[in-house]
């Protein structure tokens, strides 16, 4: 399991970065990797977020959205997935730096439950997810009745709809195709909107893992300024999660976890 969660960090976390690379007309988003990534040095080194990163955070524009503060502490929200309590001591000292309203807090506990049922890959996972909040049970409705993109299109076409249903949507592009990163992200495409397509990159880049993102795709990624370092950062965090300073006593090849994978999926 450690092993597969170690494919759905680097799917999770590397996934956004490819969203970059995708043209869009909407605005950009903050440089939020910045910080991410420095909330990655801070969890290797200490398990805590530091009070500086908390400060860099609160150096960023007071008009923050929850969909925007999920991409900056993402690294946070996926260490303490399966915690909501040792999230929320963290969430606490960033509180006290910023401006974050009791609404973008209980949208990131809300994305940490999505998280946390999306990395235990149980059966009727998505079920479980449209049942964490009545905004979600939507979701269900929308798959149930077989509703387009183009008709969800229309029903949130103005921008201040869709940058509060930014994890509906987000969620519904991921369920229609849970098992297809490209398709996900493609469906997300069409919103043009920048956390609509960085959200839905996190949900299916967690279900599929690295392995599951196309290998053009993957490309591009590894074209990036820094991506090696940021890669063995990644694997770095999974290590300290796991329990493990050195992660090379524990970690295998990525290629020879997915040539595993085919066999068992084979039998």
């Amino acid at each position: 399991m450690s092993q597969s969660l170690l494919d759905s960090f680097r799917g999770c976390l590397l996934g956004t970065t490819l969203t970059k690379n995708l043209k869009s007309e909407t605005k950009t988003l903050l440089n939020w990797e910045i910080i991410s990534q420095k909330i990655i040095i801070d969890l290797i080194e200490n398990e805590t977020i530091s009070r500086e990163t908390c400060q860099l955070i609160a150096s960023q524009d007071n008009q923050l959205s929850s969909g925007e503060f999920i991409l900056v502490i993402l690294p946070l929200i996926l260490f303490f997935h399966e915690t909501e309590t040792l999230l929320s001591e963290q969430l606490e000292k960033i509180e006290k730096n910023t401006n974050i309203t009791q609404q973008i807090i209980e949208e990131l506990l809300l994305f940490r439950q999505v998280m946390n049922l999306i990395l235990k890959q149980q059966n009727n996972f998505l079920k479980n997810i449209f049942n964490l909040s009545q905004s979600l049970e939507k979701i269900e409705r929308f798959l149930d009745h077989k509703t387009s993109l183009t008709e969800l299109k229309g029903q949130f076409r103005q921008q201040t709809v869709l940058d509060s249903n930014y994890l509906l949507l987000s969620l519904y592009c991921f369920a229609r195709t849970p098992d297809n990163f490209k398709l996900s992200i493609l469906q997300a495409f069409q919103f043009n909107h920048p956390l609509i397509l960085g959200i839905t990159a996190t949900l299916s880049g967690a279900y599929n893992g690295y392995s599951g993102i196309p290998v053009p795709w993957r490309l591009t990624i590894n074209q990036e300024n820094n991506h090696d370092l940021h890669d063995q950062q990644i694997v770095q965090l999974w290590a300290k999660w796991v329990g493990v300073d050195d992660s090379s006593k524990i970690i295998r090849p990525l290629e020879t976890q997915v040539i595993n994978l085919v066999r068992v999926n084979n039998r």
